[in-house]
């Protein structure tokens, strides 16, 4: 994934929220969004690759600066994302006229920025969540990480298991793998499973995968029965900091404590990307979307990233939460694993998220992607 492309993304999402009527005069990121305009088009952008820029890209900043200022003092929010998007485009224009040795060096001194931005808008995202969630009535509460743990991944075919950087004596560090010779055995902190077939048999493989690991990062409850809690974790995390820490720090007396879509906020939006395909899969999926409208499952209800998730087993209700969904998973939503939001809506359960950028925070981190800011790097 390309730095410059999570810039784009977080300025939709900024778009989006104005849009939709959650950022307003008082919550505008004004001072996050003028230092990326600074980073990516302005003078530290130019000093960092050691060249100077001409006179209309030297002053394309300050204007946009002062417009965005205007357009904020006078709470005219539809302008602000007029202008956000008009910075967009000139954005990718420039970037088209950069050089691959260009594009390398200016990376680096605006990664920063994107971990601002995306803190900025998990912030923003977790406070939009906890007023969504006072209508749910709260039963029991749950401490998560007492009890017997267990941290879990499921490695489906080839790929490459991370070891955590941090590893807790207390809990179990399992992964589910196809790989027969695997089974038993043990790589670093993680042994290996016997990963079971689901139910229905899937004709095209990477829908059965797909089914599968959603398989195992649901129905903890169930494969899992002799823990008190997991901690599921994506194969593409790494484990950076003390997951039970984690659990007490943001699980707020739930069962279950995950992470918040940095990208996205809307389940509709989620599923219309990729479902515009006129096979029996897609057409399942455009049907469930109608269905949910007419429930009245609002748009920008918030999306979860289902990377990781810690629960606890012993909450009978989060059982059946996870029931639900992998049922409307079953029934062909196997791409939209952000449905799970639809699915506490409707059963009207409430569950905790961190404040967190995924992409950036003490205790998780995104193999793929490197977001290190140190000099050296």
């Amino acid at each position: 994934m390309r730095v410059d492309e999570k810039v784009i993304n977080l300025i939709e999402k900024i778009r989006r929220a104005l849009r939709s009527g959650q950022i307003q005069q008082d919550s505008f990121p004004t001072d996050e969004i003028n230092n990326l305009m600074e980073y990516t088009l302005g003078k530290s952008f130019w000093d960092c690759i050691g060249s100077r820029p001409n006179y209309g890209f030297g002053n394309l900043p300050e204007i946009y600066k002062e417009c965005l200022a205007e357009a904020v003092k006078r709470k005219d929010m539809e302008e602000c994302g007029r202008i956000l998007h008009l910075f967009e485009c000139t954005y990718q224009i420039f970037y088209t006229a950069l050089d691959e040795e260009e594009k390398i060096f200016r990376q680096k001194p605006y990664r920063q920025m994107i971990i601002d931005l995306g803190t900025a808008n998990a912030q923003m995202q977790y406070r939009l969540h906890r007023e969504r969630q006072k209508v749910f009535a709260r039963g029991e509460t749950y401490a998560l990480g007492e009890g017997k743990g267990v941290v879990y991944t499921c490695l489906l075919g080839e790929g490459v298991l991370n070891q955590p950087e941090e590893v807790s004596a207390r809990v179990d560090y399992l992964c589910f793998t196809d790989d027969e010779e695997k089974w038993g055995k043990k790589e670093g902190v993680w042994k290996f499973c016997a990963v079971e077939q689901v139910d229905e048999q899937a004709d095209m493989e990477e829908v059965h995968k797909a089914l599968l690991e959603s398989k195992y990062k649901i129905m903890a409850h169930k494969l899992l029965k002799e823990y008190d809690y997991s901690v599921w974790i994506a194969p593409d995390i790494t484990i950076t900091g003390d997951i039970l820490r984690f659990g007490k720090v943001y699980g707020d007396g739930m069962s279950l404590l995950t992470f918040l879509n940095a990208e996205k906020d809307c389940m509709y939006e989620d599923m219309s990307v990729t479902q515009m395909g006129t096979d029996e899969l897609n057409i399942k999926i455009r049907k469930a979307m109608l269905r949910y409208r007419k429930e009245g499952y609002p748009e920008h209800n918030g999306l979860i990233d289902g990377r990781v998730i810690m629960r606890n087993h012993r909450d009978e209700e989060l059982g059946k939460v996870m029931e639900k969904w992998w049922e409307e998973i079953q029934n062909g939503n196997i791409y939209s694993a952000n449905i799970f939001n639809y699915v506490a809506w409707k059963q009207q359960y409430p569950f905790s998220v961190c404040n967190l950028f995924i992409y950036h925070n003490l205790y998780f981190k995104i193999s793929e992607i490197d977001l290190d800011t140190h000099d050296e790097l």
